[in-house]
């Protein structure tokens, strides 16, 4: 087992990396207690350099059930649009999609969502900084949030739209592995793993990060 560091991080180990240089291993947890990050949610990764060389996600406790239903839909893709945002470092809109998120939630106007779609659709810098990250299928993560803009569009016009596709915890790992560590976050975030009702089993709430 590795010899514990200073807040409980492992020394690291060596191995190969995926062009077969000898690089320093660590493991490392992600959550669950991180802004703009899914309540419950924890990733244990190895990191090669900046690289996620493999990830493996748990849930610490079974989470409360999320309502369903169109106003429920809205909230979540807001909570999505808000938390893309926050972590790729833009405050001001994130605290605005919060605050229409709050009011969507309590059955309020949702007055200044048009002012704030076209705000983050005209932002070329955003647009760049996310279509570097991809998410695994092919998709970046520019394209996850266009398509989190286009669904609340179609909740405020009163227009029917079907649930976005949720990765459970097990793709989730697997599309976090190989990605840069820095993207981690932002993909965690756009991609709004299904963690609803998601428990770890009572014997491997104790495991420490790095053990199989």
């Amino acid at each position: 087992m590795d010899m514990p560091l200073p807040g409980g991080l492992a020394m690291a180990d060596v191995a190969e990396d995926r062009d077969g240089l000898a690089l320093d291993v660590l493991h490392l947890p992600l959550g669950p207690v991180l802004p703009d990050w899914p309540a419950g949610l924890v990733v244990d990764v190895e990191l090669q350099g900046d690289v996620i060389s493999s990830a493996e996600a748990r849930v610490l406790d079974a989470a409360e059930l999320r309502p369903s239903g169109p106003v429920a839909a809205a909230v979540r893709d807001l909570d999505v649009v808000a938390r893309v945002l926050a972590v790729a470092g833009w405050p001001g809109p994130a605290a605005r999609a919060r605050d229409l998120r709050d009011r969507a939630r309590a059955g309020e106007p949702a007055d200044g969502l048009s002012g704030l779609l076209r705000l983050v659709r005209r932002s070329r810098v955003l647009r760049l900084m996310l279509r570097r990250v991809e998410s695994g299928d092919g998709v970046d993560v520019a394209e996850l949030l266009e398509r989190r803009l286009a669904r609340i569009e179609a909740h405020a016009a009163g227009r029917t739209i079907g649930e976005p596709e949720r990765p459970v915890l097990a793709e989730l790992s697997g599309r976090l592995a190989g990605a840069e560590f820095t993207a981690a976050r932002l993909l965690v975030a756009a991609l709004d793993p299904d963690v609803d009702g998601a428990a770890t089993p009572a014997g491997l709430r104790d495991r420490e990060p790095g053990e199989r």
